[in-house]
């Protein structure tokens, strides 16, 4: 059963003409207010710190009827994106199928632009893949093969370009990529999707909308894909190890 307490992260804006973002706002299922998509979910860094990217993580901007869907990604290969399944729906469930995804830079608007070619949800949790239409570079996250890459009681880093405070989420989205150092504390939970999943606690910077699909990296290993918060101590991430079959069946990788 799905704890509706934690909520998904991701965030939205409204857009106005084809690029100006106005009235942005963060979309938490079960807990958003006056948000005019339901069943959506986002997490960004609260505290935290400014974070070099390590060449891989994306950021990831979704566009239908109107409004633009922040998450964040991780490339795998040249080819091939890993993000969180809740992260591809729009505001009327659909599937996304414009998606612009800018790779490998500190700004949420910079390195390596790629668009999705092709996307493939998991059956299984809260992960997707994203089959990009060009190269998106030569640097990519080296993904869990066991469960036994995390284990209770490891430091772990969090990444993404999510919200700075826990309220008006979509407004304040981080214009830097930041980070967090998490301690995992179960690896046998599920996320968003119901899915194997680890949490964590945050005890230096709390996971909010538009870190979703984001990385949770331990001892240079992802070992997890960003699924949902709490917004204050607790995140939970879906387990790449668990998801590691489909993800090679699906893109070879």
């Amino acid at each position: 059963m799905r704890d509706n307490s934690r909520g998904p992260l991701r965030a939205l804006a409204l857009l106005v003409g084809s690029c100006a973002a106005l009235g942005s706002l963060a979309l938490v299922p079960a807990t958003a207010s006056a948000a005019p998509v339901p069943n959506t979910a986002s997490p960004s860094i609260i505290g935290g710190s400014t974070a070099q990217n390590p060449g891989y993580i994306a950021r990831f901007n979704g566009h239908a009827n109107g409004y633009t869907f922040f998450c964040t990604s991780t490339l795998i290969s040249a080819r091939w994106v890993l993000t969180a399944k809740h992260c591809m729906h729009d505001n009327n469930g659909d599937v996304l199928t414009d998606i612009d995804l800018y790779i490998g830079s500190n700004s949420a608007s910079g390195g390596v632009h790629a668009k999705a070619a092709n996307s493939y949800l998991d059956p299984s949790g809260d992960l997707a893949l994203i089959e990009l239409d060009t190269d998106g570079g030569s640097t990519f996250a080296k993904l869990a093969s066991s469960s036994s890459d995390a284990k209770r009681g490891d430091r772990a880093t969090v990444y993404g370009w999510g919200a700075t405070q826990s309220t008006d989420e979509g407004h304040h989205q981080s214009p830097v990529l930041k980070k967090a150092t998490v301690t995992v504390s179960n690896t046998n939970t599920t996320d968003n999707d119901g899915g194997p999943a680890i949490s964590a606690s945050t005890p230096n910077g709390a996971v909010a909308g538009g870190d979703s699909g984001g990385p949770m990296v331990d001892n240079g290993v992802q070992v997890g894909v960003c699924s949902t918060s709490d917004r204050s101590s607790t995140t939970t991430y879906g387990s790449v190890a668990a998801g590691r079959d489909w993800i090679r069946q699906t893109s070879g990788v």
